[in-house]
């Protein structure tokens, strides 16, 4: 009985490893759009959400979208963009598996936090087209933290080196002359607006996180049963929590602004 509760506690732990610093992004940036979204509605009404939903929602389902073409899941419709729909959602992609894979079961986490994981990369990948001279510096901090060992030892020291690294190669008197740097933060409030997981995304989400979890259980029962150990293969994997970690400030950072935009143009329509 002490060996299963091990072996579960040990796959739980690996697959907080795997994927809890994806989900708490997730839910700070959920956090960020949520009152975002209640500031803009009052300062602008629909028209608010409608000036960055055009390319954010968009964005946000062409991630589900190739998520759902990588893990072999049938698209049966898609809806881009809507407006006015009625009950405020913005666009979805609907989509069917064989519960008999599980590789289609775990890809239903992956297509669930697909705007998470695409979005924070396509916010990258337009640094380094539009703003290189951001894009260069920003990474050598994030580098010179992983490497030497500082995110290891403190998260907090990881995503606040990003933040300041972002925030002083991004505001430069280069970059405010440059009209590729106006059109970097339009399309980056545009996208990471929008990034947050809706209620749908999360069910979704979680239905391949217990197949992931299943997998674990599995393999660790395997590893006690042929005497191999994948404690240091999952810590390995667990590395590119440091980079999600590092390149989601870019997301925060843009949700921080877009809070800050709505905010005050909320409290400036109260006077």
């Amino acid at each position: 009985m002490q060996t299963v509760i091990h072996l579960l506690l040990l796959s739980l732990i690996e697959l907080f490893n795997l994927l809890g610093v994806l989900l708490a992004v997730g839910f700070v940036l959920g956090f960020l759009e949520k009152w975002s979204t209640q500031f803009l509605l009052r300062a602008f009404g629909w028209k608010g959400i409608a000036a960055t939903a055009w390319l954010g929602t968009p964005v946000h389902e062409l991630s589900h979208v190739l998520m759902c073409i990588v893990f072999g899941h049938r698209i049966t419709e898609i809806k881009w963009l809507q407006l006015y729909s009625g009950d405020g959602v913005l666009g979805y992609v609907s989509h069917e598996y064989n519960p008999g894979s599980l590789y289609q079961r775990i890809g239903n986490f992956f297509i669930g936090t697909a705007p998470v994981i695409l979005g924070i990369l396509t916010l990258v990948a337009g640094m380094y087209v539009l703003l290189p001279d951001t894009y260069a510096p920003f990474m050598d901090t994030v580098h010179m933290q992983i490497q030497t060992g500082a995110a290891q030892k403190h998260i907090l020291i990881l995503l606040g080196s990003s933040f300041s690294a972002l925030a002083a190669n991004l505001f430069t008197i280069d970059n405010f002359v440059n009209p590729r740097f106006w059109i970097y933060v339009l399309l980056a409030i545009c996208i990471s607006s929008h990034i947050a997981l809706s209620t749908a995304d999360l069910k979704g989400a979680y239905s391949g996180c217990l197949s992931i979890f299943g997998l674990l259980v599995f393999l660790n029962v395997m590893a006690v049963l042929f005497g191999f150990n994948i404690s240091e293969l999952i810590a390995k994997l667990a590395g590119y929590n440091f980079y999600i970690l590092a390149f989601s400030s870019i997301a925060i950072f843009f949700s921080l602004v877009t809070l800050l935009i709505g905010y005050t143009a909320a409290k400036l329509k109260r006077y």
